[in-house]
């Protein structure tokens, strides 16, 4: 059975903003579902589709031609990419209740 992420789940794995998932779920660029008819959720086969033609695309010559899409998907692609690629920075953890 495959992973389903939520977008919260989805941009922490990414490195980038919620903003960012949501944006390629509205371009229909990442297939998501609704969980419940408001949560969404991005089944794990979809994330790996998206993460195999992003890094496919930055490495053909003719994905990067102007017919290949608009700006603003080409940015997103970039962007997503080197996000994907970017280590990961050390999460701080606490401990205990924080009673505030």
């Amino acid at each position: 059975m495959s992973s389903v992420y939520s977008v919260a789940a989805l941009a922490e794995h990414w490195g980038c903003g919620t903003d960012t998932v949501y944006s390629l779920i509205k371009s229909g660029d990442l297939p998501a579902f609704k969980l419940g008819g408001r949560l969404l959720r991005v089944r794990g086969d979809e994330v790996e589709k998206f993460e195999c033609r992003t890094t496919t695309a930055s490495n053909d010559t003719e994905a990067s031609s102007p017919s290949s899409g608009t700006k603003t998907d080409d940015a997103t692609d970039i962007r997503l990419e080197r996000l994907i690629e970017r280590p990961r920075k050390p999460q701080l953890v606490h401990s205990g209740s924080d009673a505030r």
